[in-house]
């Protein structure tokens, strides 16, 4: 089981995010050199070895990974998880997430975070363990943003635009950084406990973050 501490999430446009292995690198080459992987792989236990295969292995492992690939680093990073290819039925978002044992107001783990984002990055979040942020994109689909504000987040792109005149937010890494204070207004906001899934999904977000109607179609078609 993993020790207490926290949960970062990286939500992106999986159609115009740059290759991840090579963000995460030099992100944590130049911020947290506790997230380089010792060992990776799609399942347990992780075969992979970073100090045999290096970047080259870390990637054709990524390439070939059925959803997700799942990486060990050094304490305090003690777990991680890469997107991979998307399956056919996952929505436009891809998310990576670390769990670190340390806290949210972690100055490494901050720069590490931004250093990863992108135009394409949607939204970022830390969060301690124990009042973690649910998960807001299921399959791909991205709900909106989270009901109760996280320890802190980034926001990109439409987002910023959109939130940005309620928060006490700082333009950092082109888009806004929230580390406290009113939260954003309920339309935005993902209404997960509503029991129909098809009205989970904030009432307002950016376009292109949620499957088509038809592609729910088709998929529902192929069961």
């Amino acid at each position: 089981m993993s020790p207490a501490g926290v949960l970062v999430r990286w939500y992106e446009r999986r159609d115009r995010s740059p290759d991840i292995v090579a963000r995460w690198l030099g992100a944590a080459r130049a911020h947290l050199p506790e997230a380089v992987p010792r060992r990776f792989g799609d399942t347990e236990p992780l075969r992979g070895r970073f100090d045999r295969g290096g970047t080259e292995a870390l990637a054709r492992a990524h390439a070939s990974a059925d959803s997700i690939l799942l990486l060990a680093g050094t304490p305090p990073v003690h777990d991680a998880t890469l997107a991979a290819a998307p399956a056919r039925r996952h929505g436009p978002i891809a998310v990576h997430s670390l769990h670190a044992a340390s806290h949210p107001g972690d100055d490494h783990l901050l720069r590490f975070a931004l250093a990863l984002t992108h135009p394409g990055t949607v939204y970022v979040s830390a969060s301690a363990d124990g009042g973690g942020e649910p998960y807001l994109a299921p399959m791909g689909d991205w709900s909106g943003l989270p009901p109760e504000p996280p320890s802190w987040c980034w926001l990109g792109g439409a987002y910023a635009r959109l939130a940005g005149p309620h928060l006490a937010a700082e333009p950092v890494a082109g888009g806004l950084l929230y580390t406290g204070g009113p939260w954003v207004p309920a339309p935005l906001r993902a209404r997960l406990s509503e029991i129909d899934p098809a009205r989970r999904h904030a009432a307002r977000m950016p376009r292109g973050l949620r499957r088509s109607t038809l592609r729910l179609i088709a998929d529902g078609l192929s069961r």
